[in-house]
């Protein structure tokens, strides 16, 4: 039996490395007042940048900063910056960044974004997931008749059939899955353009 000196010999032990790593997270994190000083000097680095002569890769990467996401541009990011809640649009846009189209003027700007997929494709992926999805759960379906043919396979060392068996249902439901992914982010793709559309507040200049 585990005697009341060891228990509290275990607590002694725990308890400063429980202080210890609660102080560690708390010196680590920032303070909102620091933490807005540095969003507005990124934010007037991203304003003077973007009447600067720096090439296109500084301009993407101040962009990326001020955002404060990898997967954004500068021509995106100037797009964005014309309109109020500026931080929010970019957040679901990012989201569904390699589905939209943005148009570019011959100014080298961002003056709209479109679809990248039509509907139809979406209901397309999103058949290909309904199709995709029933052949994998033909195992399932079928479970009695398929671990029969399963173990007669092993048995038989017939190892090429027991393979099929098993690798074909894993590989429909994965592409089940990304259809389905696919249908879902062009759906996300088209909410996100009719919000932004209906929503957007553009700032006056």
């Amino acid at each position: 039996m585990i005697s009341l000196t060891a228990i509290t010999t275990v607590l002694g032990a725990l308890v400063p490395l429980m202080v210890a790593y609660i102080s560690s997270r708390h010196n680590f994190k920032k303070h909102p007042r620091l933490e807005f000083s540095e969003s507005i000097d990124a934010a007037k680095e991203f304003a003077a940048i973007v009447i600067s002569a720096e090439s296109q890769l500084v301009k993407d990467r101040v962009a990326q900063k001020l955002i404060m996401k990898k997967n954004i541009n500068f021509l995106e990011t100037q797009y964005f910056y014309s309109y109020v809640d500026m931080e929010l649009w970019v957040e679901r846009y990012v989201d569904v960044r390699k589905y939209i189209k943005p148009i570019i003027d011959e100014n080298n700007k961002i003056v709209d974004l479109k679809n990248k997929y039509t509907m139809a494709k979406g209901v397309l992926f999103l058949c290909m997931y309904f199709f995709f999805a029933i052949l994998a759960m033909i195992p399932l379906i079928f479970l009695k008749y398929y671990v029969e043919i399963l173990q007669r396979s092993i048995d038989t060392i017939s190892f090429l059939i027991t393979f099929n068996l098993i690798i074909w249902p894993i590989l429909f439901g994965f592409i089940a899955l990304g259809g389905l992914h696919k249908a879902n982010k062009i759906s996300d793709a088209y909410n996100f353009l009719k919000n932004f559309e209906h929503e957007r507040i553009k700032v006056e200049e």
